[in-house]
């Protein structure tokens, strides 16, 4: 056997910096819901992480590029994907993961974070369009089922649907209900079908 052959290196899944960035988003998520985005300092991420300091600045130099990272990796988060075969309900499901993911001390962190300005803009606005892609699945459904016209406009249906509730557990503090939750789509899917 060829002995430059034997040498070469057995690569491990995500490898050694994959493992580091996982440790430092880990420990970032619950310092941000422990303690906020203002008294979050990096430091603090790295000891929690298991980390040297130098470590977690030189990939993320500031809190914010650590706090936008964060944002991007959210963007994952799965979405239901379940057909119902109805318009309403497969976005009850949508609203319901979308108060549940929200309720969240992380998330709730986050999105102030965010609306406060201290996410960086191109990271907030890839979150969003990763969302608005993700979740344009259920209105693409239905207009192959016929329950909305073929030039419907995915993301203001979903805007339509989703804001009241943002609004209330992030700006107002109010609950939101499963009834709540029942109306706001039904009233989404009533304006797209009048558009």
């Amino acid at each position: 056997m060829d002995p430059a052959k034997e040498r070469v290196p057995i690569r491990r899944p995500g490898g050694r910096a994959a493992g580091v960035v996982a440790r430092v988003h880990q420990a970032a998520r619950e310092l941000l819901t422990e303690v906020g985005y203002e008294a979050l300092q990096l430091p603090d991420v790295a000891v929690r992480a298991g980390v040297n300091k130098t470590t977690v600045y030189r990939r993320w130099p500031t809190k914010r590029d650590l706090v936008s990272d964060l944002l991007l990796e959210l963007s994952d988060h799965d979405l239901p994907r379940a057909d119902t075969g109805h318009l309403s309900d497969d976005l009850v499901a949508l609203l319901k993961d979308v108060a549940e993911l929200l309720r969240t001390p992380l998330m709730q962190a986050m999105m102030r974070a965010s609306l406060e300005g201290t996410i960086d803009p191109d990271a907030r606005q890839s979150f969003w369009t990763e969302r608005m892609h993700r979740s344009s699945v259920i209105i693409e459904r239905a207009i192959r089922r016929g329950e909305l016209p073929d030039d419907a406009d995915a993301r203001s249906i979903l805007e339509h649907a989703a804001s009241p509730i943002y609004f209330r557990l992030l700006i107002t503090g109010e609950p939101v209900t499963d009834d709540d939750i029942r109306l706001f789509a039904e009233r989404a899917v009533e304006a797209a079908r009048r558009a």
